[in-house]
């Protein structure tokens, strides 16, 4: 079996007409175009008109992994025609330029446009100058305010403390004075229970000393008494003595009978007999015995 196989004709590019400045330069490339486009046919159909090679093959199911032939490698393409240079185009003279125009003298209304202008922004910039220097102060107004008030609150605060101190030292003054108060009432008191039991005791001590003064005076009594019959053991008699230093007696009243006038007549007599009476030698102690109150029972009980 002979397989005919005919080679694939050449591409051939295309150059896409281009519109140019200038049409001497697109009609050489167009004809060179052409030219290169005939004489690639030519040599194509040369090419086919040419006596075919028999060929002889073998189709098989499968061929080995071996023999296997590798995959045709894809044909480039030629490249596309450089485009032409283009001729430098020669520059043009530059147009002359223009004459200034003379100038115009202002007209009565642009001058007082221009001085309405100017008088708005100075009268702007004045207002903002006015605005800044009024902000300015109200915020030196501010600060200033805000020192006297912390100034204020910084003497306030100093006055308090002070007064707090001062209240404080008060306070422990009046602690101190309470506390020298109650320790000096408590040593009044102390030294008021001390006398006082210093009086008791030597009011005590001079009773005990009356006392027995007074036992030894009632028994002197009771030995130089005569008793009359029938006076009982009960009987009593109470006496007022008085006495002048030594122990002699100045005088003698009855106070309170017994009830029997002879038994009382009998101790007034010996009472009488017994002077001088012992009394302390003492000078302060004898005036507690100037006056005597002596009571003379017939027996003790």
């Amino acid at each position: 079996m002979q397989v005919h196989v005919e080679p694939a004709p050449m591409p051939v590019p295309i150059a896409a007409e281009r519109e140019e400045p200038r049409a001497r330069l697109a009609a050489l490339l167009a004809l060179a175009v052409h030219g290169v486009a005939i004489v690639a046919l030519t040599f194509g159909f040369h090419l086919q008109r040419q006596q075919a090679v028999p060929v002889t093959a073998e189709l098989w199911t499968a061929l080995p992994e071996s023999e296997r032939a590798p995959p045709p490698r894809p044909v480039p393409e030629p490249p596309p025609p450089p485009p032409p240079e283009s001729e430098p185009t020669p520059a043009r003279p530059a147009p002359p330029p223009p004459p200034p125009p003379e100038p115009k003298a202002p007209s009565k209304a642009d001058i007082e446009l221009k001085a309405a202008e100017a008088r708005r922004r100075d009268e702007a910039r004045k207002a903002a100058e006015a605005k800044l220097a009024e902000k300015k102060a109200a915020e030196a107004k501010r600060r200033e305010d805000e020192r006297k008030a912390a100034e204020t609150k910084a003497t306030d605060r100093k006055n308090a403390e002070r007064k707090a101190a001062e209240q404080k030292a008060l306070d422990a003054k009046r602690r101190e004075d309470e506390r020298a108060a109650a320790e000096s009432d408590r040593l009044r008191r102390e030294q008021e229970e001390l006398g006082r039991r210093a009086a008791e005791a030597a009011a005590a001590a001079q009773a005990k000393l009356l006392a027995s003064y007074v036992d030894k005076i009632r028994a002197k009594v009771r030995g130089l008494i005569v008793e009359p019959p029938g006076v009982p053991a009960s009987a009593m008699v109470e006496f007022d003595v008085v006495l002048i230093p030594g122990g002699d007696v100045l005088s003698v009243r009855l106070r309170r009978s017994s009830g029997h006038p002879l038994y009382d007549e009998a101790v007034e007599r010996a009472i009488k007999r017994a002077e001088p009476l012992p009394i302390p030698p003492e000078p302060q102690q004898f005036a507690q015995f100037r006056e005597l109150r002596l009571q003379i029972r017939r027996q003790d009980p």
